[in-house]
């Protein structure tokens, strides 16, 4: 590795009087306003606080989504940019730090060049902008993108990756530990991008009475859902079964207090996922197609999509999630005994 990715005793001289001058981060999100993609950035904003905790965090985005970084304990401030300007404003001469989590865009590394921040992290995607980080890591579709913008603070100084996903989302949840329901199996039958990508909600209740068969009777579920969901939440309602809950519409905070204690999340290709996915609890993804970009493939996490994607998402029956589960659940008892 370069002196620049050495652990902090490891580190030149150079290093770390780069380091002694950041007085501030600036990281500029995706422009898109889905919960997914920022729910993907959050450990990358985790780890930066963690390196720089007495730094300012300044969080740039084209989208309206300030509410949800602005409740983060672990940003400053944030800006909302519609022109080249706004972004250019956004950051300072005396910035130390620039992020980018953006890969499809020359702008990004235009706004670095003009300002020259001493460490510059980017994404290289056989692009002119590549020449211009300092730290970079190459942009693959075929990687969960949430593991690749962690990839990419890497590239400064090597870190556990899955640790420090995992330590963000126990942070966020630390306040609800004690009052967020509790439940063993998380099921989130969601997706905002349309009826593709939902396995419907009949069949997570067909798997749910499978589940109890491998579980046990006592087993209780969690469906997590949003406002595109009141339809289900209705049906669920209706059913007056007192192994079901409902968790709707509830912020990041309690979502995740929610799934780090289940024994396993089951869930459609949705933002909520992501905490999940995040959080490296045992997890199953139900996709209409293979997604790699969204799915973080790891020894307790299983994507099940359909034998024909053409056919659609719903001729996944229960029972090949089932046998997902099943796998998932069983290498985590073997690990937990093993530990």
């Amino acid at each position: 590795p370069s002196p620049d990715t050495l652990p902090a005793s490891g580190r030149p001289a150079a290093a770390q009087a780069r380091e002694a001058h950041v007085s501030e981060i600036v990281v500029y999100v995706r422009s898109q306003p889905q919960l997914g993609d920022q729910i993907v950035a959050l450990p990358t904003l985790y780890q930066l606080k963690t390196w720089w905790s007495s730094k300012r965090i300044k969080v740039v985005a084209r989208d309206d989504v300030g509410s949800f970084y602005r409740a983060l304990p672990w940003v400053d401030e944030f800006v909302r940019a519609s022109t080249f300007g706004d972004y250019l404003r956004s950051l300072k001469k005396e910035t130390g730090v620039c992020v980018s989590l953006h890969h499809s865009s020359e702008r990004f590394g235009l706004i670095n060049l003009l300002r020259l921040p001493a460490i510059r992290l980017g994404f290289r995607n056989a692009r002119l902008s590549d020449l211009i980080w300092t730290h970079c890591h190459r942009k693959n579709t075929a990687e969960y993108i949430g593991q690749a913008n962690l990839r990419l603070l890497a590239s400064y100084r090597p870190f556990d990756l899955e640790r420090a996903a995992r330590e963000c989302f126990q942070a966020l949840a630390r306040p609800h530990l004690r009052t967020a329901q509790r439940a063993d199996v998380v099921m989130i039958p969601g997706g905002g991008a349309g009826a593709f990508k939902r396995w419907s909600l009949a069949n997570y209740v067909r798997l749910a009475d499978r589940l109890k068969q491998l579980l046990g009777n006592g087993t209780r579920f969690i469906f997590v859902l949003g406002r595109q969901e009141a339809t289900e939440r209705d049906a669920l309602e209706a059913m007056h079964r007192p192994d079901f809950a409902i968790a709707y519409c509830r912020p990041v905070p309690e979502l995740s207090a929610i799934m780090l204690r289940a024994r396993l999340v089951v869930a459609n290709d949705c933002g909520p996922s992501h905490i999940a996915q995040g959080a490296c609890v045992p997890y199953v993804g139900i996709f209409n197609e293979p997604n790699p970009e969204w799915f973080w493939q790891r020894p307790r996490s299983a994507a099940v999509v359909p034998r024909r994607p053409e056919d659609g998402i719903d001729t996944i029956t229960p029972d090949d999630v089932l046998g997902a589960c099943r796998k998932i659940l069983e290498h985590h008892a073997h690990i937990a005994y093993a530990g």
